[in-house]
């Protein structure tokens, strides 16, 4: 619950498709992927706790199931890529995804290779999108230094009521 480690690549063989690693701790918990071809594994931030992901790795997917229950975040070690063929790591109304680097100032990168990547309700600081793909964040907040996302801050709707 607390984290995941792998040093080394060696003798370790990830098979099949469809897997999802799930971090569900509510405390803050690491992913060191060893800098590793995950291949098809989804990594899910399934909990409260903030989930630091180091070493640049390549995940089929790179998921946020928490998002149904509250706000969490997502943080990226500085200067390091993750690479996806997916990224579908969202927030929801009122449950802000933070996704941001582990030093500030300093980026961490996301890589697809081409395609559309669309996302919301994020609060995005520190990363650099590229690979290729188009990088959306709808409904969401450019916290300062990014690269490549295309940032649409979330509308704001009153409601006004006439008294007579």
């Amino acid at each position: 619950s607390g984290g995941w480690t792998c040093t080394t690549s060696t003798n370790l063989t990830v098979s099949g498709s469809g897997a999802t690693v799930t971090m569900t701790s509510a405390s803050a918990k690491t992913f060191a992927g060893g800098s590793f071809n995950w291949g098809a594994i989804t990594l899910n931030q399934g909990g409260l706790g903030r989930l630091t992901i180091s070493g640049s790795n390549t995940f089929a997917n790179i998921s946020n199931s928490y998002n149904a229950t509250a706000a969490t975040s997502i943080r990226f070690t500085s200067g390091t890529t993750q690479t996806v063929t997916s990224f579908t790591a969202t927030g929801s109304s009122g449950k802000v995804l933070t996704i941001d680097s582990t030093t500030p100032g300093t980026a961490a990168t996301l890589s697809k290779a081409s395609g559309t990547v669309s996302v919301s309700y994020l609060s995005i600081q520190d990363s650099t999108a590229t690979g290729g793909a188009t990088w959306n964040a709808l409904d969401s907040t450019n916290v300062s230094g990014n690269t490549r996302w295309v940032i649409t801050a979330p509308v704001v709707t009153s409601k006004f009521f006439l008294v007579m």
